[in-house]
């Protein structure tokens, strides 16, 4: 069945080679130069760079004088814009009204490394998507799965605008245990779960940035049994290299200053299959590309306790298959759920193993 969806969509990358009208960059900064390279890696000719009206401000990008979209439109008419930035919520509907006046292209590079989550993989492992498929619990999961597919081969947001995915699954917040929040950033996500849940043991969150670690502390100063680490999380105790970047852009990785990591089968206690450690109920990991290393540092955790889990998929480039395959491989009985928040390009794409 996944053969048979992909097979016949054309890349964007391909319908980029044959475009005739000017091809411009929407937006500036990292991303954009991420898609930029991405681009002329495949043969297609940037002409200009492009900014919502009322954005721009006599800059340079990339070499090009950065105009005004209907600058460009009352030269050209109807544009050719390759999307470089995203958008969440509401805030992203415009960009629904903008591609019914111009074509609209959304590549889904990576957040964090390299390769690319498009065609040629998705035919190279066409049979491992469809074991994926298969063993997604719900229609909505499906569905989501089958919609992601096709955005990341044609670029097209219209696979992808809408809120109907976000809704978690009831049951991820019904235990009497420990929740681990991997990446509380300022507490957000704890807020939310308690507000699901208020037969837990207690709530670990985990949150390396300095900064936003403060903000952790203060937002959940007044939740009950509540433990706030200054940490990253990974495999195993140990120091590893982290660049703050004022919030959500903060990573672990090349260029940053030695900060603490631990290992969720260590913090709790799991050293190994037959511990005793504290008993944990769920976990929720979005690690900002640290989301494979979290669940091998969790494995005797999830082998004893059986932890619901929610699990970011969308940082790496094949994270949105090999991630659910690595779980499944922990423990075959989890019931997988797929589900996304409002988000262009497909970010916030989390995977739910419910037990």
């Amino acid at each position: 069945m996944i053969y048979e969806i992909i097979e016949p969509l054309i890349p964007y990358t391909e319908a980029l080679k044959s475009e005739t009208r000017p091809i411009l960059l929407y937006g500036m900064g990292n991303g954009a130069e991420k898609i930029y390279s991405h681009l002329l890696k495949n043969g297609i000719e940037i002409k200009g760079v492009v900014a919502s009206d009322g954005f721009v401000r006599d800059q340079q990008f990339l070499g090009f004088t950065v105009k005004s979209i209907s600058e460009y439109a009352s030269v050209y008419g109807e544009l050719c814009l390759v999307l470089c930035f995203g958008l969440e919520g509401e805030k992203s509907h415009f960009l629904s009204e903008l591609a019914e006046k111009h074509t609209l292209i959304s590549p889904n590079l990576p957040v964090f490394g390299d390769g690319v989550f498009d065609k040629a993989y998705m035919l190279e492992n066409a049979e491992k998507l469809e074991r994926l498929y298969s063993i997604l619990e719900d229609d909505i999961s499906k569905e989501l799965f089958v919609r992601l597919l096709k955005y990341n081969i044609t670029g097209d947001i219209g696979y992808i605008i809408g809120n109907e995915f976000g809704v978690a699954p009831a049951e991820f917040f019904r235990h009497d245990a420990r929740h681990i929040d991997v990446g509380a950033y300022d507490g957000d996500t704890v807020a939310e779960f308690i507000g699901k849940s208020n037969s837990f043991s207690d709530v670990v969150a985990f949150e390396p940035d300095e900064t936003t670690y403060k903000k952790l502390c203060a937002n959940t100063s007044g939740v009950r049994d509540c433990i706030c680490v200054n940490a990253a999380v990974g495999r195993m105790r140990g120091e590893i290299s982290f660049a703050s970047g004022g919030g959500r852009a903060s990573h672990c990785g090349e260029g940053g200053s030695g900060t603490e990591m631990r290992g969720i089968d260590e913090f709790c206690g799991f050293t190994h299959i037959n511990a005793e450690g504290v008993a944990v109920g769920s976990i929720k990991i979005d690690a900002e590309g640290m989301d494979e290393e979290v669940l091998y540092g969790a494995v005797n955790t999830i082998y004893c306790c059986k932890p619901n889990l929610a699990v970011a998929l969308y940082h790496r480039a094949y994270d949105l298959l090999e991630l659910p395959l690595l779980i499944r491989k922990h423990n075959p009985k989890y019931k997988f759920y797929l589900r996304k928040l409002e988000y262009v390009p497909a970010w916030d794409i989390f995977l739910y193993a419910i037990r």
